[in-house]
């Protein structure tokens, strides 16, 4: 019963905290094989879906429509919380003018707070 609390304390506290998030930080691999980071604004989230606009033509546009399996940072430093997640990417609509809005669907998510102990959470 302690474990089922926890764990809903954590979505809750999930939930929450992704709803007060604007950026993430997508972690990407280029043709290289080098991992390659970039922060992103949040355009919409819901659930375990993530969307954001990016240029057609910037290193993780290009290298997602390669390998759309990526990762996701989201994080606050004053509340010392971050949600880590894995998944993959996709690119939803061409929006002209070197513009392309996207979509990233986690798989597997992962807490970690003031307490130091990262831990797996749902997001649906």
């Amino acid at each position: 019963m302690e474990a089922l609390e926890s764990s809903n304390q954590d979505k809750k506290f999930v939930q929450e905290f992704l709803a007060e998030q604007h950026f993430m930080v997508l972690a990407v691999t280029l043709d290289d094989g080098s991992p390659w980071a970039v922060p992103v604004r949040i355009a919409r989230w819901q659930g375990n879906e993530f969307e954001w606009d990016s240029k057609l033509d910037t290193l993780h546009s290009q290298a997602l429509t390669d390998r759309p399996a990526i990762s996701v940072v989201i994080f606050n430093t004053e509340q010392q919380a971050g949600v880590y997640m894995s998944g993959h990417g996709v690119l939803v609509e061409d929006r002209g003018s070197e513009l392309g809005h996207y979509r990233f669907t986690a798989e597997r998510a992962w807490l970690n707070d003031e307490t130091f102990v990262k831990r797996e959470v749902t997001l649906l």
